[in-house]
């Protein structure tokens, strides 16, 4: 097909002519027709159409057309935008020059699609972008930054993220600062963050974040701080606060805590009214620590009704008497039926195996 039939056909009203049509540009790399999908992108109706013709730009040579694919960046359809992100992410290295020359954009919502596009292309030539871009006047800008920049792991980014912490009012940028530290902190930035955010008299808005870097980046020296969040009133962070708990303890191998929070552990194992997840997570504390009577502990937890407290209670007590457990194990067989005795066969041959 010739270079007019094919503009004619990209105009067709029938969906199936413009599939053949796009499907023509890309096997004879009609470079030349580029101008034409990009201006039919915007106007397609069909998303099979649409899907195509973004393959085909991502195939072809659209370099020249870089400043066409940017105006994607403005449009009011976020399929449009993204097909701008996904365009100039194929281009790798080839589209950062571009894509960094034009990020002082007046649109601070195109700024952050640019940013979208750098980190796309693959490219660690956009790491000086996203630093630059922690400077940027718009939060939703810095926040895209700071996110990026934790998930690749940039720690020379660590001290500008830490300085706009302390220095931001903005409670969604600080959020993405808090949760990238997950990323990049080590203890003092712990801290220092606790200090700023005044302890355990934080705002609740900023917990779980919080909870969640603890978990991640401190030690033995922080457990008094999540120690004093674990009580009636913080049931609502009960995963978070006792999950970062026992990661501690794991990580700097703890196995004692005061009285009081060992007693609460216990408890929180036995209490009914908890789900299954938060008991097994008090469960797992409980496991780790150096306490009088723990097998009997444990085998009373494996009488529980809750098959996943009694599965995972029956999985601890193998680790402190084998035996016992498959004892317990085929008595609980003789009764049990459907997905229960599926779940203890299978535990029974694992525990078989050790």
């Amino acid at each position: 097909m010739d270079i007019q039939s094919i503009k004619a056909s990209l105009l067709n009203e029938d969906e199936t002519e413009r599939l053949y049509a796009v499907e023509d540009v890309i096997s004879l790399r009609a470079d030349e027709l580029i101008p034409e999908l990009i201006a039919a992108l915007r106007k397609e109706e069909s998303r099979m159409v649409k899907e195509l013709i973004v393959e085909g730009l991502k195939l072809l040579d659209v370099s020249p057309h870089f400043a066409s694919v940017a105006k994607f960046f403005e449009s009011t359809d976020a399929f449009i935008r993204n097909c701008a992100i996904e365009i100039f992410g194929s281009k790798g290295e080839d589209a950062v020059p571009y894509l960094t020359s034009i990020m002082d954009h007046s649109d601070k919502e195109v700024r952050k699609l640019i940013l979208d596009s750098l980190v796309a292309t693959g490219s660690k030539y956009c790491i000086p972008a996203l630093r630059a871009a922690l400077r940027d006047k718009a939060p939703n800008v810095q926040i895209t930054a700071v996110e990026y920049l934790g998930k690749i792991n940039d720690e020379e980014s660590l001290n500008d993220i830490l300085e706009i912490f302390e220095t931001s009012n903005e409670p969604m940028l600080r959020i993405s600062c808090i949760e990238t530290f997950t990323h990049l902190a080590k203890r003092s930035v712990v801290d220092t963050v606790l200090d700023i955010l005044g302890g355990v008299n934080m705002d609740s808005f900023y917990k779980p974040s919080v909870f969640r870097m603890v978990a991640e980046c401190g030690s033995r020296e922080h457990l008094p701080f999540l120690l004093g969040f674990l009580n009636n009133r913080n049931t609502l962070f009960f995963n978070e606060i006792s999950g970062s708990i026992l990661k501690i303890m794991i990580r700097d191998n703890v196995d004692v805590l005061p009285y009081e929070y060992e007693k609460y552990v216990i408890n929180g194992v036995k209490n009914q009214n908890l789900d299954s997840d938060n008991r097994i997570t008090f469960m797992g504390i409980a496991y780790r620590l150096c306490i009088k009577d723990k097998e009997e502990i444990f085998e009373e937890f494996a009488g529980e009704d809750d098959m996943n407290v009694m599965l995972a209670a029956l999985d601890k007590l193998a680790g402190l008497n084998r035996e016992k457990t498959l004892k317990i194990i085929e008595r609980r067989l003789k009764v049990a039926e459907g997905d229960s005795k599926e779940e203890l066969l299978s535990l029974r041959a694992l525990i078989a195996k050790q």
